[in-house]
């Protein structure tokens, strides 16, 4: 038996992630907790949220179907014994995460209230880096722990 456990902040919404195990979709799991019957063995395990966008203006130009991957995921070898495995998993853009919300919230406010014009370049940076850390880390996205 695998259980997996999906540690998230308890603002964070509760998003699909799409399980593979040795590259063959299993489950999506919907909640915060899922059980999968496995048999023992060794296995990759993949963790995946998000899609694929369609590029729809590309298409028609081309004739082709063109899409922009917006996954993120996480994968790890496993080793499932004859007792239950659980392996948990978390975001590795936790703190990232908090900062962008304060920086969203600052952008509703200054839609009220004017700020200095320096905020605009600071929050322009910040979004910038927190948007290439994102695509940098796009293939190792959770933190996985088995117990």
């Amino acid at each position: 038996m695998l259980t997996l456990r999906h540690q998230r902040h308890r603002l964070e919404p509760r998003l699909p992630h799409l399980i593979f195990i040795d590259g063959h979709y299993a489950a999506t799991m919907q909640g915060d907790q899922i059980d999968l019957p496995v048999p023992p063995g060794h296995y990759s395990l993949r963790i995946q949220c998000g899609g694929r966008l369609p590029l729809r203006l590309l298409s028609r130009l081309t004739r082709t179907q063109r899409t922009i991957d917006l996954s993120v995921s996480s994968t790890t070898p496993l080793h499932i014994g004859h007792s239950a495995t659980t392996v948990t998993f978390r975001d590795r853009d936790r703190l990232w995460n908090i900062l962008f919300d304060l920086d969203i919230l600052a952008w509703l406010v200054s839609l009220f209230v004017t700020f200095p014009p320096t905020y605009k370049i600071v929050s322009d940076a910040f979004f910038a880096l927190w948007l290439v850390r994102l695509i940098a880390i796009r293939k190792r996205y959770y933190r996985l722990s088995t117990d």
